[in-house]
């Protein structure tokens, strides 16, 4: 058997969360709305499902997306994502 060294457990912290603003046109809100209470969730929630669904999709075809975007350098990294 393997000696182990017992000491605490690594704690990882969630996400952070990020709160921002979007703008909709009123169809598109409207639509969202319904499908929120659809699935019974937040609008929220609907909006944070279907970004995440398209990142994944947009990963599967294309490889992995960066988790950070360098302000200096903006337009060469969306350049290079081929979007």
């Amino acid at each position: 058997m393997a000696n182990r060294a017992a000491g605490p457990a690594k704690k990882t912290e969630p996400p952070r969360t990020v709160a921002t603003q979007t703008r909709f046109d009123e169809a598109t809100y409207a639509k969202g709305k319904v499908l929120a209470a659809i699935y019974d969730e937040s609008f929220n929630a609907t909006l944070v499902r279907a970004l995440k669904n398209e990142i994944k999709r947009y990963e599967d075809r294309h490889g992995k997306l960066p988790n950070q975007i360098d302000p200096e350098e903006p337009v060469t990294l969306l350049k290079q994502a081929k979007i």
